[in-house]
C-alpha cells in the first residue's frame, strides 16, 4: 500500500538529502516526511515530525544527511543556534539549536 505522503510527492519540497535510505521532504504545513529512496526497496515512507524534531536530533548528534537543500535551509532559517568549534582549531564547526 502506498503511503499518503508519496501520493502527494509532487507538492512536497525536498529539504534534506539523506545519507541512508530516506530523503526528508516538507509540506506546506511544515510537517516533515521521510520518503524512501527508489533504490531502497525494503524501506517504507513515514511521518518524520517537524522542524523542532530536526532541531532536537541535531542537538543530540543523531541527525545525519548528505546535503541540505534550499528548502531545508529555509525550514531552519531564523532559529536560534550556536556554533561549537573543537579545541585547537580543528576545521569543523558543530551546529546546534536551542530548543
Amino acid at each position: 500500500m502506498e503511503h499518503p505522503a508519496r501520493k502527494r510527492l509532487a507538492s512536497l519540497k525536498l529539504a534534506f538529502i539523506g545519507d541512508a535510505n530516506w530523503d526528508i521532504y516538507s509540506d506546506e504545513n511544515g510537517s516533515l516526511w521521510a520518503i524512501a529512496k527508489p533504490e531502497c526497496l525494503g524501506a517504507a515512507d513515514a511521518y518524520f515530525g517537524d522542524k523542532d524534531h530536526i532541531k532536537r536530533l541535531i542537538n543530540e548528534g543523531s541527525f545525519s544527511y548528505k546535503e541540505v537543500t534550499d528548502a531545508g535551509l529555509e525550514l531552519l532559517s531564523g532559529l536560534g543556534h550556536r556554533f561549537i568549534t573543537p579545541e585547537q582549531g580543528a576545521p569543523w564547526p558543530l551546529l546546534t539549536f536551542h530548543v
